[in-house]
């Protein structure tokens, strides 16, 4: 099933918030980005300085470009994931697939992929992607195993990005989850051979 959509098909990230939103991703060098343009921008303004003016909007605008790019990016990552076999005994394993695939005409910047799985199952998958290119495509997979029979879901599959430059940072997730059962093991019984004959009349 995958992740953000039914019936397997790719999922878009939900987007919790508009382009006033992903501005609170702005990192720490994002932010100094921010206020030294704006510090040489009010000096620039104060002394009469065309050049550090210029040199102040720079990097003002240069974070806000990050952001902005980052905002459309995000919106056009899909991503996918894929249960194999969805029904395990006690102790047995499984693979799980993940699939992420960008769909915009940009590149992203460097990935998180991280996918929530309950505790009994093992410690939660992470995986970092360099850099997806314009319709690229990237699979990563992990294994889940349980002596333990039950249902676990697992999922919702969380994404993060950053920008080439360390500006900003979004994180967003997809709505979608999978559930592994776990059965109890079967064991095979010994043949029983018949012994004796019934009697008839």
């Amino acid at each position: 099933m995958a992740a953000g959509a039914p019936n397997g098909a790719g999922g878009q990230a939900r987007n919790p918030g508009g382009l006033r939103a992903s501005l609170s991703g702005l990192t720490t060098r994002g932010r100094s980005f921010l206020a030294a343009g704006a510090a040489a921008a009010v000096c620039a303004y104060v002394l009469g300085q065309g050049q550090l003016l210029r040199v102040g909007l720079l990097l003002v605008v240069l974070p806000l470009i990050c952001v902005v790019a980052l905002h459309r990016t995000r919106q056009q990552v899909t991503a996918g994931r894929r249960l194999t076999p969805p029904r395990v005994p006690a102790g047995g394993e499984a693979r799980v697939q993940l699939r992420l695939e960008n769909v915009s005409r940009m590149p992203t910047g460097l990935l998180m992929l991280q996918d929530r799985v309950p505790y009994v199952l093992g410690p939660r998958p992470r995986f970092v992607l360099d850099r997806v290119e314009p319709g690229g495509r990237r699979e990563v997979s992990y294994r889940v195993r349980s002596d333990l029979r039950g249902r676990y879901p697992l999922g919702p599959l969380q994404l993060r990005l950053t920008d080439p430059f360390g500006m900003v940072e979004l994180t967003r997730s997809f709505s979608a989850y999978d559930t592994l059962t776990v059965v109890p093991r079967t064991q095979p019984l010994p043949a029983v051979r018949m012994t004796g004959e019934a009697g008839g009349p």
